[in-house]
């Protein structure tokens, strides 16, 4: 009997290695043959500068990582397309950078269906659905998605009526100013000439506004205050790129010589491995619980009906839409994720300027005195481009040398032919990166010369050709909600105080999804804050 188990356990372990081989085999022949497609396609799109071999790009983004955005204007410099050529046995890897507004448009409105964000099995994006659920960031559309882009469509109607609505538009601007002027009095705080980092006061601020406006909730960071959910989300989010920057290689071999089911168990084992892992998941499920409570606390308020906030808003459907908690809690997630770091890097960036360019910062607080004296309101008409237009050129030209979003991957779910005629396969990535295109001197002579000029009298550019908010359908829902947020912290500073950057700092920029400020070693921006009297 002992000999009979026996022999069946060997005949399965050689039926399960002999599967394995079959299932490995077919990977890698499966692979190569896609790869050779899309190689084949893409033959005659020029390879970017340096890449022309097989995943030739990775060694040399690497070696250029701490100047990553640099990298990639410096490959694509005097290219329309470029392709980076990625494994020959597999389709990852595989992208082409496109910098023709032509083309952007194609793939962002005109064939918008063809092309959406990765799934489950892209190497990054496997961990930041852990991040962020099924919300509307994450959520696909089109050809690429399970339900055809419904839910994603639903998510859209909706948010969109909710931000169009006046109580919630009157709220938002209500905040903006309170939490502004209380970043003015934070500021004030420190001894004159004394170094302040005023991008973490800029990252308290827009936290700060953000769970006010989103979730009702009154919290001030700013005056020391704690808020679980706004440090539990810094935390996810950081640690989410450490990890996903350094398992993303081991993924991907193992994904492809491990068979089913070990290739999942060891990725997963792997993970829990890591400390950065483990941090990310603490923080995710500390997000979790409060959201839990912000959501039932919602819920439960009496005056739900007379609330403004974006939460509350959502409630006030629930009937009609039968909203799950989950549903509401990745839905604010994903909108928090759009909405609070890039206008924290937004302003770190229009402040590292107008510290390093004096004469601007000079330029800009005159207008304001003329336009804008202390006690004047401060709302979308007072803040108009045509009221205050070099406010708005110092906003866009900061946007346009340093864009919060410096790049966004799509992904090809169909075959497809630009408009200049480029093949492109379906499974490469297809990159638009505001950041190139921000610098490119045929676009914007001196590229590198921050002058808010440029821009006045303003005409308002292409989504295509200036792509910093997205475009087309997926286009952000709270582009004038971020650009007043900017215009009301601005002013509120600029009023009353005056900004030179602190000596010694080796600045550059950060490696996140959204691109901060980085001084060294450290997520920084050093300035050294005097009284202004206008």
């Amino acid at each position: 009997m002992k000999a009979q188990q026996k022999q069946i356990l060997v005949n399965s372990l050689l039926a399960y290695g002999a599967f394995g081989l079959v299932q490995v085999a077919y990977r890698i022949v499966a692979g190569w043959t896609r790869s050779l497609r899309i190689r084949r396609m893409l033959k005659d799109t020029p390879a970017g500068h340096g890449n022309e071999g097989p995943m030739e790009w990775l060694k040399s983004m690497r070696a250029n990582f701490h100047r990553i955005h640099d990298w990639r204007v410096d490959i694509c410099k005097g290219l329309t397309v470029a392709k980076n050529t990625g494994f020959r046995w597999s389709t990852e890897g595989h992208s082409v950078y496109v910098n023709d507004p032509n083309c952007i448009r194609h793939f962002l409105k005109d064939e918008f269906q063809k092309y959406s964000k990765p799934d489950a099995t892209d190497p990054f994006w496997r961990y930041l659905i852990q991040f962020l659920g099924k919300g509307i960031f994450a959520a696909p559309h089109g050809v690429g998605s399970p339900d055809g882009g419904q839910s994603w469509s639903r998510m859209r109607k909706t948010s969109a009526q909710i931000f169009n609505r006046k109580n919630f538009n009157t709220l938002m601007q209500e905040v903006f100013v309170s939490k502004a002027e209380a970043l003015q009095k934070w500021l004030e705080s420190f001894p004159e000439n004394e170094p302040v980092d005023i991008q973490l006061g800029f990252f308290n601020f827009t936290m700060d506004s953000i769970m006010k406006i989103f979730f009702g909730e009154e919290v001030d960071t700013q005056a020391g205050q704690q808020n679980k959910y706004g440090q539990a989300f810094d935390v996810a989010h950081g640690a989410l790129f450490l990890h996903a920057r350094a398992v993303i290689p081991f993924n991907m071999f193992a994904g492809l010589l491990l068979p089913w089911p070990f290739n999942g168990m060891v990725k997963t084992l792997h993970d829990y491995l890591s400390p950065q892992y483990r941090t990310f998941r603490r923080a995710v499920r500390v997000l979790d619980e409060e959201a839990d409570r912000l959501v039932k606390k919602c819920r439960d308020d009496p005056r739900l009906l007379q609330r403004r906030d974006l939460l509350a808003l959502f409630l006030q459907t629930e009937k009609e839409n039968n909203y799950s908690t989950t549903f509401l809690k990745e839905m604010v997630l994903n909108l928090v994720i759009a909405g609070r770091d890039t206008t924290a890097c937004a302003l770190s960036w229009i402040f590292l300027e107008l510290a390093r360019n004096p004469e601007v910062q000079d330029r800009l607080r005159a207008e304001i005195k003329e336009k804008l004296p202390p006690g004047a309101a401060l709302d979308m008409q007072s803040l108009a481009h045509n009221k205050l237009p070099y406010l708005h050129g110092v906003l866009y030209e900061a946007l346009r040398l340093w864009p919060p979003v410096p790049m966004d991957p799509k992904k090809a779910y169909a075959d497809d032919i630009f408009p200049d005629g480029t093949k492109i396969p379906k499974g490469v990535t297809v990159v638009f990166a505001p950041y190139i295109l921000g610098r490119d001197p045929a676009r914007y002579p001196e590229p590198l010369t921050f002058r808010p000029e440029r821009w006045i009298p303003f005409s308002a550019p292409s989504p295509y050709d200036f792509p910093v908010f997205q475009a087309g359908p997926r286009i952000c829902l709270g582009l004038d909600m971020a650009i007043f947020e900017a215009k009301v912290a601005t002013v509120q500073l600029i009023r009353h105080l005056r900004f030179a950057l602190a000596p010694g700092q080796d600045l550059s920029y950060g490696h996140k999804a959204t691109m901060n400020v980085r001084n060294g070693t450290k997520d920084e921006l050093l300035v050294c804050v005097k009284c202004a009297s206008l």
